[in-house]
């Protein structure tokens, strides 16, 4: 923290009372002592002496009782240097006046003066000084002054006025020059004191914006000393990996991340060493870690290891490349459907007249029935998987999801598949998504039919809704942006359950846990929740039911709303 101006100027106030005493003390004991030894004691008056330590200890006192309580900080200093002055002055008269050696405290005052109110004290002080000097030194000279007062006995031998006036006129202009040369010396000091406190408020600053930026950089940075001993660990590196500063500081680095540190960069700065590596957590977790190694400045920075988690956008670049493959594969499925259907079309009619003319019977009969079935079945079947390589098109239109979830369980509840099941309603309202309707309900109706054929015995079939803020939602693999909000619809069945490894598959096409059926439908249902830009997710466990999770995206319009009010009810 800097210091303020006016603290500042009341310590350099203090270091000078302080110094002007102690040398005033020190020259006077020290010039005392030499006259002493070249003087006979008869000579000696101690009485002015010890007047002058006795004044110089009540200055002290006083200005040590004033100091605090002082208000106008410039004019006190004044005082201090008028009194000063005055009080050389006498030591220069009692301690022999022409003869004496202590008119060498003047430049003192003149040289503080300057030093704590700039070049105009320092002139003030060489002006007074100059003054008191010259009047002083005329009237000892003339003998105007009474010789009763002095240290030591009168003068032996008078000395010459042209040595007196080359001394009066010396001092007064070193007085001068001393004045103006510790001004300007005062001056540039403060002026690149100044320059300095702004630079270092400067450094200051920039030192905490670094900090806060490297604090709140979206990828962990750690640095390393030479012998590769963890110095510093910031707050997205403490999220990345689970350990905290406290947890690997001075620490080695090669505890923490196994085989990070192989192949680090030499000497040059310019070098790095981009990798990726498996790294284990804190809390045990495997993920993926993608670095950057580069050589630092040396010390407790010979090091700066950049890296963040990859493991979601491995997953997704995995997504991304399965994606290709089936949409490649979907593509040749639908043609080949296509081109299996076109004849099976002309099969079933043509097996549809012959029934109707030939008057079969016994085993004949029986076998065009299974013909006529398996016919129908098969062409089933590629309808389905033409469902599922390539979803209806069209516009999307502004859909009330509650509104169709109501629909299709009336239709359900009227359905053979309904009975002995019990349905628990709770929707709430302002679901709307962008969406086909007739796709979002075939949805819900295959997954009340698979909760049917899950209680074959009865049950309760419970369906559950609510807006979701993407901020509150732990699902990576939703879209759109930080400010977005979804619709969360739970169906809940309290059937048989399904197992943990079957679980897993449950949205693979062909896969089927019944006798029956092509194992088309959920596949069939996740497949239009993703066009949706939607998720969908499941958990269960045997003989406890099964959970369906559906999120959708809101409707544009119904998102910003629920924002506000979101806003509105946090503000």
């Amino acid at each position: 923290m800097q210091e303020s101006p006016i603290s500042a100027f009341r310590a350099k106030l203090l270091a000078m009372m302080v110094l002007r005493v102690v040398l005033g003390l020190a020259f006077l004991s020290i010039t005392s002592w030499f006259q002493i030894k070249a003087s006979s004691t008869a000579d000696i008056n101690f009485t002015p002496l010890y007047a002058i330590v006795v004044l110089v200890g009540l200055f002290s006192i006083f200005y040590a009782i004033v100091f605090k309580r002082i208000a106008n900080l410039k004019l006190f200093v004044y005082m201090q240097v008028t009194a000063d002055i005055l009080l050389i002055t006498l030591i220069v008269y009692i301690t022999g006046g022409v003869e004496s050696y202590l008119h060498v405290l003047y430049p003192l005052v003149v040289i503080g003066g300057a030093i704590i109110i700039n070049k105009r004290g320092g002139l003030y002080a060489a002006a007074l000084s100059a003054i008191c000097y010259g009047v002083l030194i005329d009237l000892d000279y003339y003998r105007v002054l009474p010789a009763k007062f002095k240290v030591f006995g009168v003068h032996v031998a008078a000395p010459l006025w042209a040595d007196v006036f080359t001394t009066i006129t010396t001092n007064i202009l070193a007085y001068f020059i001393i004045a103006y040369l510790a001004g300007y010396l005062a001056e540039s000091m403060a002026k690149v004191e100044k320059r300095l406190e702004a630079k270092e408020i400067d450094f200051d600053r920039l030192e905490s914006l670094n900090r806060l930026i490297v604090e709140n950089i979206t990828s962990g940075i750690m640095t390393v000393d030479e012998l590769l001993r963890i110095t510093s660990f910031n707050k997205e590196a403490t999220h990345v990996t689970g350990y905290n500063l406290r947890d690997v500081y001075y620490k080695d680095a090669r505890e923490i991340f196994p085989d990070m540190m192989q192949g680090a960069p030499g000497d040059s700065p310019r070098e790095s060493l981009r990798a990726e590596k498996n790294f284990r957590k804190k809390d045990g977790v495997e993920v993926c870690i993608g670095y950057t190694i580069s050589r630092g400045e040396g010390g407790e920075a010979a090091y700066i290891i950049i890296f963040e988690d990859m493991t979601q956008i491995k997953a997704m670049e995995e997504r991304l490349r399965v994606s290709e493959k089936l949409k490649a594969l979907g593509e040749l499925s639908v043609g080949i459907a296509h081109e299996i259907r076109n004849p099976l079309a002309s099969i079933s009619g043509s097996i549809q007249v012959l029934s109707d003319e030939l008057r079969l019977s016994g085993d004949n009969a029986h076998l065009m029935e299974i013909v006529v079935r398996e016919t129908e079945r098969l062409n089933k079947l590629i309808t389905d998987y033409l469902l599922f390589a390539k979803p209806a098109t069209g516009k999307r239109d502004r859909v009330d999801l509650a509104a169709v979830i109501r629909g299709t369980v009336k239709v359900f509840e009227n359905s053979p598949e309904a009975a002995g099941i019990n349905i628990k309603s709770n929707l709430g309202e302002g679901l709307y998504v962008n969406g086909l309707e007739r796709q979002l309900g075939q949805v819900f109706w295959n997954l009340f039919v698979n909760a049917a054929h899950a209680m074959p015995n009865g049950g309760t079939l419970t369906l559950t809704s609510r807006i979701l803020h993407n901020d509150n939602s732990a699902d990576s693999r939703l879209s759109g942006g930080a400010h977005r909000s979804y619709a969360e619809v739970l169906v809940t069945d309290t059937g048989c359950g399904i197992k943990q490894d079957d679980l897993k598959r449950i949205f693979d096409p062909f896969f089927s846990t019944k006798d029956t059926g092509t194992g088309l439908g959920l596949a069939i249902i996740h497949r239009i929740i993703e066009s949706h830009e939607g998720t969908i997710d499941a958990r269960s466990s045997l003989g406890s039911g099964t959970v369906f999770k559906i999120l959708l995206p809101l409707h544009g319009l119904m998102t910003e709303n629920a924002n506000r009010k979101k806003d509105a009810v946090g503000a």
